[in-house]
């Protein structure tokens, strides 16, 4: 099995990529977030080279691509842990440049996940990684926790686009 690993809150990210390397999951992870997990010397596999293409646009678009969305699909990829660029409508930055930072490749890759939660684990919290381990040394991860886990990734999509959804209408 393969964990997918992009996440923005870096905590506990090590620990857990070094716990699912310890149960024989390969490690994909994106640029970001492969350096503090190589740094502490465990094998990963970037993005980049999972799908043989370089990110673009100053690391903007690297998750979004068919290899990903196909791994996850056949549940190749069996973890996607996620979490995205947040978003702050509080800031009053109501303008485009709000929106800059808005994560794309992070939704497709939850959704793609939640769509398929009978046979992938999507992973929006780290506070979720301990027991999610504990788990998967018993064996697999159960139907409940993956309907779990999917249910709160789909809350958190959906706070993630009720922010930007006040972003868009602090710009009328």
């Amino acid at each position: 099995m393969k964990a997918l690993i992009s996440v923005f809150n870096k905590d506990k990210v090590v620990e857990f990529a070094k716990a699912q390397n310890e149960l024989g999951i390969e490690i994909i992870a994106t640029e970001g977030t492969a350096r503090p997990i190589l740094k502490s010397g465990i094998p990963v596999t970037k993005v980049s080279a999972f799908t043989g293409v370089q990110e673009l646009l100053g690391g903007k678009i690297k998750t979004l691509h068919p290899r990903i969305h196909a791994g996850i699909a056949t549940a190749e990829i069996g973890i996607v842990a996620v979490n995205l660029i947040p978003m702050d409508s509080d800031l009053g930055l109501a303008t485009k440049n709000a929106l800059n930072g808005m994560d794309i490749g992070g939704v497709a890759m939850l959704r793609s996940g939640i769509k398929n939660f009978e046979n992938v684990a999507v992973i929006v919290n780290p506070a979720r990684y301990d027991a999610i381990i504990k788990e998967l040394e018993k064996g697999e991860l159960s139907h409940d926790t993956k309907l779990r886990l999917a249910r709160e990734a789909s809350r958190y999509i959906l706070d993630y686009e009720t922010k930007i959804g006040e972003i868009l209408k602090g710009m009328e």
